[in-house]
């Protein structure tokens, strides 16, 4: 089994660490080569067991949890040569870039969250020139679930996901296996409701539907594709006093403030994508090995979770405030702190 110490080692550079985290720069604060940090970087699996582990952790009494999944892209614009990289669409700047899509699974108790897993999403014109099947962002879901729920298989699990993966297989799955999901659903949606066929956003003029004044979310009881799921109609207003009407779908009964409250847990996902990218270096892995890709993203997700639970501890308001505590730190000494807890990470 390896040392704590030598697991931590990478995701702490990462986190004491200033500018881009190539092995390189990494390597000037323990002054060492770039190859001798790229030796250090462990397999992803290894710094996934560790994140998981901190996971047990954080929320061992913890009687209900969400498993949140999400995706990002991990942009690669001059990376013709490495492994896995393929063309996606970015919503922001509205056009195709070369990159990696990741998917990340994370657990949360509404208050701290631990990323405990990790795929990708491959391009058609990867997977098309390629015989092996890949697995479908449902299937990345499905095992994602399936561990949460081998985490923690005493607690009442809440599945978080964007409209991405409200599909006719994945909720059908949760269905069968009597698993709670919150999930975002398009306005353009068809569903039964009172035995009548129509489209979800045609609900808003229906009377007593639509939320108005102090009520800012409703929950009808609809069929879809022959299941019963909850729908939520739910009123949003943002920073300018703009308002938006957007539809959510569960596979559980609930009130519609705590159907609001579980997918506005997605917020977490959305943060650690946010922090990791700008603060840990998710995207600034240069190798041309997919696997050592893969290795580099697993130990900046480690990072993030060694920074929640710095939060913890110190009981800091956000990952940012923690990140800093660790740049004010002694390399060596922040290691062999985290490494006399073995008994934590088993």
């Amino acid at each position: 089994m390896l040392n704590v110490s030598t697991v931590l080692t990478y995701p702490i550079l990462t986190l004491v660490s200033i500018g881009k985290k190539s092995f390189r720069n990494l390597g000037t604060f323990i002054k060492k080569s770039g190859d001798t940090v790229s030796r250090l970087l462990q397999p992803a699996e290894v710094s996934l067991k560790q994140s998981q582990n901190i996971s047990q952790l954080m929320f061992r009494k913890k009687k209900k949890l969400y498993c949140i999944i999400d995706d990002t892209l991990i942009k690669k614009i001059f990376s013709l040569y490495m492994q896995g990289s393929g063309m996606f669409f970015d919503t922001k700047i509205g056009r195709q870039i070369m990159a990696y899509r990741l998917v990340i699974g994370m657990i949360s108790d509404g208050k701290f969250a631990i990323p405990f897993d990790c795929a990708y999403l491959f391009s058609k014109e990867l997977t098309d020139e390629l015989d092996d099947k890949f697995p479908s962002k449902e299937d990345i879901a499905k095992a994602f679930v399936l561990t949460a729920m081998k985490l923690f298989p005493k607690a009442k699990i809440i599945i978080c996901a964007d409209g991405l993966y409200a599909t006719e297989d994945f909720i059908r799955w949760c269905k069968k296996n009597n698993f709670a999901a919150e999930m975002r659903m398009h306005s353009n949606r068809v569903v039964i409701y009172q035995g009548e066929k129509i489209v979800l956003k045609q609900l808003l003029q229906k009377k007593g539907k639509r939320p108005k004044g102090r009520k800012m979310a409703r929950t009808i009881t609809a069929t879809w594709y022959g299941m019963e799921l909850e729908i939520t109609i739910v009123r949003r207003i943002d920073k300018r006093g703009n308002e938006s009407i957007v539809f959510q779908c569960a596979t559980y009964k609930a009130s519609p403030k705590e159907h609001v409250e579980a997918y506005d847990a997605r917020w977490y996902i959305e943060k650690c994508i946010r922090t990791t990218k700008q603060k840990l270096g998710l995207q600034e892995c240069f190798s041309r090995s997919l696997q050592v890709q893969h290795s580099h993203v697993a130990a900046v997700l480690l990072a993030y979770s060694l920074a929640q639970l710095q939060m913890k501890k110190h009981k800091l308001k956000n990952p940012e405030e923690a990140i800093r505590r660790f740049k004010n730190g002694n390399v060596g000494d922040i290691i062999s702190r985290f490494s006399r807890m073995d008994h934590i990470f088993g």
